[in-house]
């Protein structure tokens, strides 16, 4: 019956917790001429995907459910009008290949939790290394990134991968290993130009690790215009920014227009939830804090 369906007005399609045939899905998605924003969420019955649509904006996929794998392969083969790709869960798909996509603009979340392999061209990324990068992408602006450890090589790695890079967002579980730049970066950074102008992460703690990562970007980032800094709601305290403030080194920042926000980590969402319409936004990852911040200029 699915094959007959058609519907050329269809914009949103959000297909959740379904059992379906992959012949079934593709002609599902073929009958869809005029659709713009796809949420495939823990579906079952296929093991691969196949986008061809000149069509759609923005893909959602969620391939993992608990520890079973129902999804093992995203192939986007022509999508001329894509700009968001996002991945849900801990861990994608075991390859999600990307052939063609000139407009994709966003990109995530990428998890170091994750060995799949992400061929986007002909740069290939196993969970958060950059395995091959013969050629940089330049269009993508704005990637969310979930790592175990902190890492500075790894996000450095990324930014050589996505030259253009607007907006990053991370999450970090663990404490990082010495994330020490200014001798091991030094050549580096009189080379990147870093046109970040958004961080946001979470979590920051305070370890000197985490004070590494933060006025490496603070320090270097000539064009930053907002870092926010998400932190556990038991160091939301007056004397804990007075200590962060002279750690990070504020008065010595590379952009004169950069604030640094500290928020609580009581707020609702995460980098990784989602639903079908947020795929039609033009930043799905941007979240708003409803609750107190301290801000540093």
């Amino acid at each position: 019956m699915a094959q007959a369906l058609f519907f050329p007005k269809l914009k949103k399609l959000g297909l959740e917790k379904i059992t379906i045939s992959e012949s079934t899905l593709h002609a599902m998605i073929d009958g869809c001429p005029a659709l713009e924003c796809l949420l495939i969420y823990r579906c079952s019955g296929f093991r691969c995907v196949r986008i061809n649509s000149i069509s759609l904006r923005g893909i959602g996929v969620e391939a993992y459910w608990g520890e079973l794998i129902i999804l093992e392969e995203v192939i986007i083969e022509n999508a001329p009008c894509l700009e968001r790709l996002l991945l849900f869960g801990s861990a994608e798909s075991r390859h999600i290949s990307v052939i063609s996509a000139p407009k994709l603009e966003t990109l995530g979340c990428l998890s170091s939790y994750s060995s799949n392999t992400f061929t986007l061209y002909s740069t290939v990324i196993q969970g958060l290394r950059v395995d091959s990068l013969t050629k940089t992408v330049c269009t993508v602006k704005v990637l969310s990134v979930c790592m175990g450890a902190l890492s500075l090589d790894v996000v450095i790695d990324l930014m050589r991968c996505f030259p253009c890079l607007e907006r990053l967002y991370i999450e970090s579980i663990k404490p990082g290993k010495k994330n020490l730049w200014r001798r091991k970066h030094q050549n580096l950074i009189r080379s990147l130009d870093i046109r970040l102008k958004t961080i946001d992460w979470r979590y920051y703690v305070g370890t000197k690790s985490d004070v590494d990562f933060a006025t490496f970007f603070l320090l270097n980032a000539r064009v930053l215009e907002l870092m926010t800094l998400q932190v556990y709601h038991s160091n939301f305290k007056e004397e804990f920014f007075t200590r962060k403030r002279e750690k990070l080194q504020l008065d010595k920042k590379a952009s004169g227009g950069a604030r640094l926000h500290f928020t609580t980590d009581h707020f609702h969402g995460s980098f990784t939830d989602f639903c079908v319409r947020d795929l039609d936004l033009a930043d799905p990852f941007e979240r708003n804090y409803p609750y107190q911040f301290h801000a540093f200029s």
